[in-house]
């Protein structure tokens, strides 16, 4: 439990300052209602007004400080959380690095998203939302009740009475009555955010065979659910704030009646008495905020195990390829012999694969669905560790080369190439960060995209989120590019047709294995279940 709380512990000065300030926001909420008690039962017996000034005064000062600590309170409170997240979000990210791509293959795209982005940002519910209003309800009530012990210790014993059973009585209960509406209301709201989103990348599928009003009335259906849901939870919240009114109207009725006995018996002056009733009407107006606290820690604690997951997360072996310090250069042959991969959850998928691809040839790799061939792509840019065997480039074990020389002398084209929302300039200039826009047209004129292009807005074309504006062939022929661009000595091809007709697939493979060796000396592995287009390659496997 204390790990979770130091996940979503500010550790910054001006998280301890904001909760100070936030302390004195609520005593300068409690002090205003008394002083202005004060000040109006005392203005009532017609004074000299010397005697009011000291509380018109502090009437004026707690009213302003009240308003400006609640400024400064956020303030310092968000300014806090704000940089923890910041710190936070780049540490889980690069917690998943090593993960991927192969480690990630059990997790949905939509789980690691929520982890990295909502997930990170409900830590904020512990400073903002948790410790913030425990602090201040705590501090506030203590000193206030010591306040009215001072004056009047019989009343002080019923005002801490009725604090005591909201806090640990009427809390409590509506944290109960909440809970279950709550987890009710978060399990639909998922499902209806999983529904959306894979309605939104499904969506051309839908509307071309008629099944959108089909979508639409499911989606219509889980929000009906979630209105119910809803609907409890605002009864839930009601309930408990039905309960903290309760222990104010006995507060504020305690505190009265011995109020009105200390006044009769002369032992308290009469202007007095309107302190007394109001005091706790200030303080359970603070209380008022503890009320979503218990939300607000669920809420917390289930992110926070879910981020907790990540940091401790032990990264296996198989995803660990050990890299050495030597530069690799002048790529002239890549080698496996007899090598077997295996995952930490089940057996070998690859067993005893060998073959050599010197450079300038083109090696064809077949096979169905699930045979291993994007896991021995995974093996070849070392983003996988082989469970026995040798690879070896050069003549040389891949172990004794740096990872950043092998990433830039091996690329891999995935079969879904990841198109980034933005320009075609800007999705080359990832594969090199100072290239020339007549760098970025000379390879785009060798995939054939050079054309399609101009005929748009050149390289200000926008490609869409997840490059929807673009069909799959040119998503293909666009990571060719970047390829390219980048100059690797070997280009792993991985199911280039898998988003395209098949007749035009043939076509396609024929014009991107044309484009990629107009560096004679450059290798290619070419991916497919299609054993057709085992015939445009030099030599051929099978797994």
């Amino acid at each position: 439990m204390f790990n979770l709380i130091k996940l979503g512990l500010p550790k910054s000065k001006t998280f301890g300052v904001g909760l100070l300030v936030s302390v004195l926001q609520g005593l300068s909420a409690v002090a205003l209602l008394a002083t202005s008690a004060w000040l109006i039962s005392r203005a009532a017996e017609h004074p000299p007004v010397m005697y009011l000034m000291i509380a018109v005064v502090g009437v004026r000062g707690f009213a302003l400080g009240r308003s400006a600590f609640r400024y400064a309170e956020r303030i310092f409170l968000h300014d806090a959380a704000f940089r923890m997240l910041s710190t936070t979000r780049p540490r889980i990210f690069r917690k998943l690095i090593p993960f991927a791509p192969a480690g990630l293959g059990f997790e949905s795209r939509g789980d690691i998203l929520t982890k990295i982005g909502a997930d990170t940002d409900s830590l904020q519910n512990l400073p903002l939302r948790v410790i913030a209003p425990l602090v201040q309800a705590g501090v506030v009530a203590l000193l206030t009740v010591l306040g009215v012990a001072v004056l009047l210790p019989s009343a002080a014993i019923i005002f801490l009475l009725t604090v005591l059973t909201a806090a640990f009585i009427a809390l409590p209960i509506s944290s109960a009555v909440s809970k279950q509406a709550e987890r009710k209301q978060a399990d639909t709201l998922a499902k209806h955010a999983s529904k959306s989103l894979d309605y939104m990348e499904h969506l051309d599928i839908l509307v071309a065979y008629g099944w959108i009003d089909s979508a639409l009335r499911e989606l219509k259906k889980i929000d009906e659910v979630s209105l119910v849901h809803a609907k409890q939870k605002a009864l839930s919240a009601g309930v408990g704030q039905a309960l903290f009114s309760i222990t104010a109207t006995l507060a504020t009725i305690g505190t009265s009646y011995f109020g009105a006995q200390s006044v009769s018996q002369g032992s308290q002056p009469g202007v007095m008495l309107a302190v007394f009733v109001l005091v706790p009407l200030a303080l359970f107006d603070v209380f008022l905020t503890l009320q979503p606290v218990m939300n607000s820690w669920r809420i917390y604690k289930a992110s926070a195990m879910r981020i907790s997951e990540i940091e401790t997360r032990n990264i296996p072996d198989v995803l660990k390829p050990g890299f050495g310090t030597k530069t690799l250069s002048g790529f002239t042959s890549l080698e496996l012999n007899d090598i077997s991969i295996a995952y930490p959850t089940g057996g070998a998928v690859l067993d005893r694969v060998s073959f050599k691809l010197s450079a300038g040839e083109t090696l064809a790799i077949t096979g169905p669905s699930g045979s291993g061939k994007s896991t021995l792509a995974l093996a070849l840019v070392r983003f996988l560790s082989l469970q026995s065997g040798s690879y070896l480039i050069n003549g040389k074990l891949v172990d004794e080369y740096s990872e950043d020389s092998i990433h830039r002398t091996i690329g891999l084209v995935e079969q879904n190439p990841n198109v980034f929302l933005g320009n075609v300039r800007d999705n080359l200039l990832l594969a090199k960060q100072d290239a020339t826009d007549a760098e970025i047209w000379k390879v785009l004129q060798k995939v054939g995209l050079h054309e399609i292009f101009s005929l748009r807005q050149g390289l200000t074309t926008e490609l869409g989120d997840r490059g929807v504006l673009i069909s799959g062939g040119e998503a293909q022929r666009l990571a060719l590019a970047r390829a390219l661009l980048a100059d690797f000595s070997v280009i792993i091809l991985d199911e280039p047709t898998a988003n395209v007709d098949q007749i035009y697939g043939f076509q396609l493979v024929s014009e991107l294995l044309t484009a990629a060796k107009e560096e004679s000396n450059r290798a290619i592995v070419l991916i497919t279940h299609d054993s057709n287009l085992s015939s445009l390659a030099n030599q051929q496997i099978s797994l």
